[in-house]
């Protein structure tokens, strides 16, 4: 399996809320915007998929659409929409992630997209 198929597949798994099969390592390294609440550096599978869980504690709805995959060998970009609604309202906007995958499984992570409309959808946030 290519690390574009298991990228495909963290994707996915995440999209039926399956965070048992996203293929992440034990020692994984998460990275969002740390102006987000549960944003920043994260580290370790079961942080990383504790801060999934809390997804809707902050969104009604969530997706990240995943467009085009990028394959850098153990480097996979993608890119695509990520669209959510908060208390604040809707927004959409384009999204990069960058996967590091090693040995099957997603090392790190880095997934970079528009905080700042996030945040105004989000409403207010505690």
């Amino acid at each position: 399996m290519s690390n574009v198929d298991i990228a495909k597949k963290a994707y996915e798994a995440f999209g039926r809320g399956d965070m048992a099969n996203l293929g992440f390592a034990e020692d994984i390294v998460w990275v969002t915007s740390d102006e987000l609440p549960l944003g920043g550096e994260t580290r370790g599978r079961d942080a990383v998929i504790e801060n999934f869980t809390q997804i809707p504690n902050y969104w009604s709805e969530f997706a990240v659409i995943p467009e085009r995959f990028i394959d850098g060998g153990d480097t996979v970009v993608v890119t695509g929409t990520q669209k959510a609604t908060g208390k604040g309202g809707e927004f959409e906007a384009p999204f990069v992630h960058i996967l590091e995958i090693r040995n099957g499984e997603a090392v790190r992570g880095e997934f970079y997209s528009d905080s700042a409309k996030a945040l105004k959808a989000m409403g207010d946030v505690d």
